[in-house]
């Protein structure tokens, strides 16, 4: 799960030209061409998950992977005074029989988030208008109020019990699901969650304009439950662990390729063709079926010789921007997290683009700035440059304000990530058409499959779940 949580050229490499009809796939040495049963395009939480799961149903599998790492939005930082690890991307999971077996296959072991000394118990929160400075007050809604809130939510969820398993919506799609979701909060008596749902859920766009279906698709049943179960963590505090390991197991296999990229591909029905850039040279992939878990935009799939049908779809998907940092200097006290709150807006919510939060980390003297925009067609909407400004000015903003309690330093990066783009999702109106019965309609088509946060939703545990029981029982059909 989010961070609720890679740099702008992580995917922006797989932006080249598609190939010409000239292309060729004949000229390679055999030392250079790699065959495997399915190749996967991706190292994230879906393609690493996904390449060990075949691993283990006695497939080969093959993972290209642009970053010189795997795991995806999954980042840890370690101090280097330390060796202290801060989790600044996916920090918490659902207690979920995929999750638990799939640490547990690795040797990790889980805690139930908060349960050890990792949280430190004199920790402070306090919302703070970041456009003025100024520390406001806060009314949170009742307990009572806000568990019969999320009561009255599942009841609703209960409704439509597809939606658990990916976007299986009914057809007509009702009405009610495509509600901006603060019309449908009131409509359903559910206000009372409605900031919960927002501090769990970062990176969505305006959680109030947005669709309910969208919200709904990190905001499912599971998620509902962690919050009465506990959700969790590994108990070293090093979510990229399991990566690690799996990077190490992989390479062992021969069966991943990091710093790589596609520069041509052939996709037909009876197998996939692939031409890979890699640090030793070029190399020819030929496997029996292809798993994709990048974002589907345009700019990202040119490579992959795209059906009419497949641009047509994917050209209509939005999407917005979420990045994490970890900054020093800030002046802030140290037990001190900050969420950025505006009294003059309903439930309080800060406007996008803008600063989420800075909270409080295990290492004294770094912080943990989490920055989000709305949603946009565009596949980058702000630079990192403006993003990294926009955060050192919220930071200078609290020191000026407050000088007696804040000290007036020079807030700098220790580590920055782009998520960007994120949370990609439809528009209403292309819901209410069919969108993601459309969507869901490409999988197996020409040999491909599809997986990934485009596909369910930005949390790891179900991604995870999705990519076991909804994607991969087909793609093994054959093999």
């Amino acid at each position: 799960m989010h961070s609720r949580g890679l740099l702008l050229a992580s995917w922006a490499a797989f932006a080249i030209a598609a190939p010409s009809s000239t292309t060729t796939f004949g000229h390679f040495k055999s030392s250079d061409i790699i065959e495997r049963d399915v190749a996967i395009i991706g190292g994230g939480a879906a393609g690493t998950y996904a390449s060990i799961s075949l691993k283990d149903k006695g497939k080969s599998v093959i993972v290209i992977e642009k970053k010189s790492r795997i795991g995806g939005h999954t980042e840890t930082y370690i101090d280097p005074a330390t060796g202290t690890p801060i989790d600044m991307g996916v920090v918490i999971f659902h207690n979920l029989t995929v999750v638990r077996d799939y640490f547990a296959r690795f040797d990790i072991p889980l805690i139930t988030a908060g349960s050890d000394s990792g949280s430190s118990s004199d920790s402070v929160s306090a919302n703070y208008d970041f456009r003025t400075g100024k520390e406001v007050n806060i009314t949170s809604p009742k307990q009572a109020d806000t568990a019969a809130a999320y009561e009255k939510y599942t009841q609703f969820l209960s409704k439509y019990p597809r939606l658990n398993d990916g976007m299986f919506l009914p057809s007509p799609v009702p009405e009610d699901l495509v509600l901006p979701f603060g019309t449908f909060a009131e409509k359903y008596g559910i206000k009372a969650a409605v900031r919960t749902m927002y501090a769990y859920n970062p990176g969505l766009g305006d959680i109030l304009t947005v669709p309910m279906i969208e919200n709904q698709r990190v905001w499912g049943q599971s998620l509902v439950q962690q919050l009465s179960g506990g959700f969790l963590t590994t108990a070293h505090h090093n979510n990229s662990e399991i990566y690690s390991k799996a990077q190490s197991e992989l390479f062992s296999a021969h069966s991943l390729l990091l710093s790589s990229q596609i520069l041509h591909s052939s996709r037909r029905d009876d197998g996939v063709s692939l031409v890979v850039q890699t640090p030793r040279g070029k190399k020819l992939i030929r496997a029996k079926k292809l798993l994709i878990t990048i974002p589907p935009r345009l700019d990202f799939l040119a490579p992959f010789d795209l059906s009419k049908d497949e641009r047509s779809i994917f050209a209509k998907l939005i999407d917005a921007g979420y990045y994490t940092s970890i900054l020093r200097n800030t002046g802030l006290p140290d037990n001190l997290s900050i969420a950025n709150a505006r009294p003059d807006t309903p439930y309080n919510l800060a406007a996008l683009p803008g600063v989420y939060s800075l909270s409080s980390t295990p290492v004294p003297g770094l912080k943990l700035a989490y920055y989000g925009t709305p949603r946009s067609p565009l596949t980058f909407s702000l630079s990192d440059a403006k993003v990294k400004s926009d955060i050192i000015a919220a930071v200078k903003k609290l020191q000026r304000t407050n000088a007696e309690e804040f000290e007036q330093t020079e807030p700098e990066f220790v580590a920055y990530s782009s998520h960007a783009p994120f949370y990609l999702q439809a528009r209403p109106e292309d819901t209410k058409k069919g969108f993601y019965g459309e969507m869901y309609g490409l999988q197996g088509g020409r040999s491909t499959w599809w997986t990934g946060a485009s596909w369910r939703g930005q949390d790891s545990s179900d991604i995870w779940r999705y990519t076991e029981e909804e994607v991969l029982p087909g793609l093994v059909k054959g093999l």
